[in-house]
């Protein structure tokens, strides 16, 4: 029925996968197209990463593997079949990452140079990039049918999410102030209709698609050296210098494990300098 791993992912594009298909890391595991699925082994995992090596990092690998692994696991499931899985347990190290984050001033710095452009959409998109913690997609494609001011929430739909998972997030009195703004005065004069999205084209109706030439320019003004996934990073990092727990952080950011929100634990340092501080 099976034969080529490109029938599976196939498979699981159409049946399991919602708006992103991810047909890029498809087409690059094309790859083993050149070995029948029933004789794929460990050692040809191998040799992709080894080709991929070249151009990409191993963090990008192991995500095409991830996608490959549960694509396996997924028409496992659904044909009750014993496909062997050659990208189960497959993992190759990574780059040390740390995140970076901004402080107050500069997070203040990127807001007024938004504004001296004269791009208050910008503007508005930073503050709730940084406020809510959300990927700059999941609030690209964010309607105003999803919005929930009343309940101090926003839902942000399973196909946009990275996790595809339904995820809510929560309101804090900056974001939702904004909110309440651009829903009831989106335009030069009261009353004006805000359109379907947060934000949306006026000349389309459509969702904006990015603000990554705006943000280019608006960083270089600030001084701020910085990506907009940065600014989710922000989110949890003043979330953790103010206290709020590991685990809560984790379930605000949306993540499915706790290992993607460990990477913030070290921010929570004030604890450790009391400990040290013991030996003085």
């Amino acid at each position: 029925m099976f034969t080529k791993l490109s029938e599976v992912i196939e498979y699981y594009q159409e049946y399991h996968l919602t708006k992103n298909k991810y047909q890029y890391r498809a087409d690059n595991l094309r790859f083993f197209d050149a070995y029948l699925l029933k004789n794929l082994r460990k050692k040809d995992v191998k040799k992709y990463a080894q080709f991929r090596r070249v151009t990409v990092s191993n963090a990008t690998i192991n995500r095409e593997c991830s996608f490959a692994r549960a694509a396996i696991n997924r028409v496992n499931e659904d044909y009750e079949l014993k496909i062997n899985n050659p990208f189960e347990k497959v993992k190759f190290i990574e780059d040390d990452y740390i995140a970076n984050y901004l402080n107050r001033s500069q997070y203040q710095r990127l807001l007024s140079a938004a504004l001296e452009t004269g791009n208050n959409d910008l503007h508005d998109f930073i503050v709730l990039l940084t406020m809510t913690g959300c990927r700059p997609i999941e609030l690209l494609t964010l309607s105003w049918s999803n919005v929930h001011l009343d309940k101090r929430q926003f839902i942000v739909r399973n196909h946009y999410s990275k996790s595809k998972r339904t995820m809510y997030k929560y309101l804090n009195d900056t974001a939702l102030n904004l909110l309440f703004t651009r829903l009831n005065f989106p335009g030069d004069f009261p009353g004006d209709f805000p359109g379907k999205y947060v934000f949306t084209n006026p000349k389309t109706g459509d969702h904006i698609k990015s603000y990554s030439k705006g943000f280019q320019l608006c960083k270089k003004r600030a001084g701020v050296n910085c990506t907009m996934y940065d600014l989710r990073h922000t989110y949890a990092s003043w979330l953790i210098q103010k206290g709020v727990g590991i685990y809560t952080i984790k379930d605000l950011l949306g993540h499915g494990d706790i290992e993607s929100t460990m990477r913030y634990a070290h921010l929570d340092y004030a604890q450790y300098v009391e400990a040290v501080d013991l030996l003085d």
